[in-house]
C-alpha cells in the first residue's frame, strides 16, 4: 500500500526550498542578480555582442527561475491538500475506531491509497518539468558562449581562459602563448564577393584553425569579426610559433567552396608569450602589436613578440618546406644553423625544467655504384625519406635537412629508449620504399643515430654526439639505428636488419 514516506517528505522539502530561492532571488537588485548568474564570469568588459548574450541569458535564468518558483508554488499546495485530506481521514479512523465497520475501514484505507498516489504522481510530474528547466538553462548557457556562425567559443570564453591562464602563471608558473589571428583583406573580399561567401569564408577558416590546433591542446575561439584568437595553455613560445606555421601554411593552401567555385584565402599571425611579470592586458597588446606588424610586412605570415619588438617567423624555403597532402606539417626549420639555434632553445628549456630531450640523425646509406641515379632521382629519394620521417613523428616534434641525403628531428619530452624506438620506426618504413629509375626500381636504407640531452649540453655537442652514431653505423655496414647512452657509450638498437636491394 503506498504510504506517504520519507521519500516523499523530502522531495516536498526540496521543492519548497527551491522556491524560497527563487523568490528570493527574484527580490534581489538587478546588479546582484547579474552577479550570480555570471559567477563564474571574471570581470572584464564585455563587447557590445556579448553583452546582449548575457543580457539574454539572464532573461532565461529569470525565466526558468520563475517557473521552477510556480512549480513549487503549486506543489506547496498540492501537499497542503494532501495533508488536509490524511487529517481528514485520520478523523474518520478515530470515529469508527470504535466500531467494528469493516466496510468503513476499507473506505477509509482505498481514500489514503488515492491520496497517496495522487501526490505521488504530482511530484513525478513536477521532477520531469524541473529536469527539463534544468537542461533547458544548460543549453541557453551553451549558446550564450558560443559563436553562431562558426560553432568555435566565442569572446565570452577567451576572456574567461585569458584570465585563467594569467593566475596559473601566477600561482604555479605555468608557461602559456597566445596567437591572434585575422583574415586578410577580409573587407574587401566581403564587399566584392557578398556576405554569403564571407560566412563561408569564416566558417572555413574556423574549421582549419580547430583541426590544426586541437591536436596540440590550443583553445580557439572566433574574437570578433573576421579575427580569431588560440590560447595554448602550458606551452613555450617556441611550440606556439610551430603552430602559427602551420596554420599559416594550412589557409594559404585553404580552398573554400562557395557555390561553383572556390575562393583562396590568406591570414595574419601574431604571437605573444605570457611573461611572469605581465597582466593580460599586457599579452593581449604584444600579440597585437605581431599581428599587426605581420600586416605591415605584407600580411599571410606570422610575427611574434618577445617584449622587445617584434620578429618575423620564417616559413622556411621551399626544400626544407615539402609536405604532402595526408600530412600537412609545414617544417619549422630551414638549414642546420637554424636547426642549431632550435636545438639550444630547447636545451635552455631542458635545463630549468628537466624534461627529456631527445634527437636524431638521418644519413641516407650510399645507393649502389653500378646503377645510374640521376638529379631527379636524389631529389625524388630525399623528398621521399623526409615524408616518412614526418608520418612517424608526432605533431610536437621537429624535422629538418641538416645537409645533401642527411635529416635531423628533435623530440621534446623522449628520452634515449622512445627516441631510438621512433628512429627505428622510420628506419624500418623508409626500408619499404621503392623508387623508379631509368635503370630499375631503387630501395635504400638509412642510418641513425640517437642521443639524449644531458646536463651542460649545447646544440653543437647533443647533434655531435648523435652524429659520432651515424658515422659508427656506416663503419659497421649501415641500415642501422645506434644510440649513445648517458655514459657516451654506444649500442645498436634493436632492429630487422635488411640489406639495400636493386630490382630489375
Amino acid at each position: 500500500m503506498p504510504e506517504f514516506t520519507l521519500f516523499h517528505a523530502i522531495q516536498c522539502g526540496l521543492f519548497f526550498g527551491i522556491g524560497f530561492l527563487a523568490s528570493a532571488w527574484l527580490n534581489l537588485p538587478i546588479g546582484r542578480k547579474k552577479s550570480v548568474v555570471e559567477s563564474d564570469q571574471h570581470a572584464v568588459d564585455e563587447p557590445a555582442p556579448d553583452s546582449c548574450a548575457s543580457s539574454e541569458l539572464e532573461d532565461m535564468v529569470q525565466c526558468v527561475v520563475e517557473s521552477v518558483q510556480t512549480l513549487a508554488d503549486g506543489m506547496r499546495t498540492d501537499v497542503q491538500e494532501h495533508s488536509q485530506s490524511v487529517e481528514r481521514i485520520n478523523n474518520d479512523l478515530t470515529t469508527i475506531s470504535g466500531v467494528a465497520d469493516v466496510e468503513g475501514v476499507a473506505r477509509v484505507i482505498a481514500h489514503l491509497i488515492e491520496a497517496n498516489r495522487h501526490l505521488d504522481t504530482r511530484l513525478s510530474v513536477a521532477e520531469a518539468r524541473l529536469l527539463e528547466q534544468s537542461q533547458q538553462l544548460r543549453s541557453h548557457r551553451v549558446e550564450a558562449r558560443t559563436d553562431a556562425l562558426t560553432g568555435l567559443p566565442n569572446r565570452r570564453v577567451f576572456d574567461e581562459e585569458l584570465k585563467r591562464l594569467f593566475d596559473h602563471r601566477r600561482r604555479l608558473k605555468d608557461p602559456a602563448c597566445l596567437i591572434m589571428i585575422d583574415i586578410d583583406h577580409f573587407k574587401e573580399f566581403n564587399d566584392r564577393r557578398g556576405h554569403q561567401a564571407g560566412d563561408a569564408c569564416l566558417r572555413s577558416v574556423g574549421e582549419v584553425i580547430w583541426q590544426t590546433v586541437q591536436p596540440l591542446g590550443g583553445i580557439v575561439v572566433r574574437y570578433g569579426g573576421e579575427e580569431f584568437a588560440v590560447l595554448f595553455p602550458k606551452t613555450e613560445i617556441f611550440d606556439a610559433k610551430i603552430a602559427a606555421q602551420r596554420i599559416n601554411h594550412k589557409i594559404e593552401k585553404l580552398a573554400v567552396p562557395y557555390e561553383e567555385t572556390t575562393l583562396e584565402v590568406t591570414v595574419s599571425l601574431g604571437v605573444a608569450e605570457l611573461f611572469h611579470d605581465a597582466t593580460p592586458e599586457d599579452w593581449l597588446s604584444r600579440a597585437d602589436r605581431a599581428l599587426y606588424d605581420a600586416k605591415r610586412r605584407g600580411r599571410n605570415r606570422a610575427c611574434w613578440h618577445d617584449s622587445h619588438g617584434c620578429h618575423e617567423i620564417p616559413k622556411g624555403n621551399d626544400e626544407s618546406s615539402v609536405t604532402s597532402e595526408e600530412h600537412d606539417v609545414p617544417v619549422a626549420m630551414s638549414g642546420r644553423e637554424e636547426f642549431l639555434r632550435d636545438v639550444d632553445r630547447r636545451l635552455a628549456m631542458f635545463h630549468r625544467k628537466q624534461n627529456p630531450l631527445g634527437i636524431f640523425i638521418v644519413n641516407i646509406d650510399p645507393l649502389d655504384e653500378n646503377v645510374m641515379v640521376g638529379p631527379n632521382d636524389f631529389k625524388a629519394i630525399e623528398e621521399g625519406v623526409h615524408e616518412e620521417l614526418k608520418i612517424v613523428l608526432r605533431e610536437m616534434d621537429h624535422v629538418c635537412k641538416l645537409s645533401k641525403m642527411q635529416y635531423g628531428a628533435l623530440l621534446p619530452t623522449a628520452g634515449e629508449v622512445e627516441t631510438a624506438a621512433v628512429a627505428e620506426r622510420a628506419r624500418n618504413s623508409i626500408s619499404q620504399l621503392q623508387f623508379e629509375t631509368p635503370e630499375g626500381v631503387v630501395r635504400i636504407t638509412v642510418t641513425c643515430g640517437v642521443a639524449e640531452a644531458m646536463d651542460g649540453d649545447s646544440g653543437k655537442k647533443l647533434v655531435s654526439r648523435a652524429e659520432a652514431c651515424v658515422r659508427l653505423g656506416g663503419e659497421i655496414g649501415g641500415n642501422v639505428v645506434i644510440r649513445s647512452d648517458k655514459d657516451g657509450a654506444m649500442s645498436e638498437a634493436e632492429q630487422e636488419t635488411a640489406s639495400p636491394v636493386i630490382a630489375k
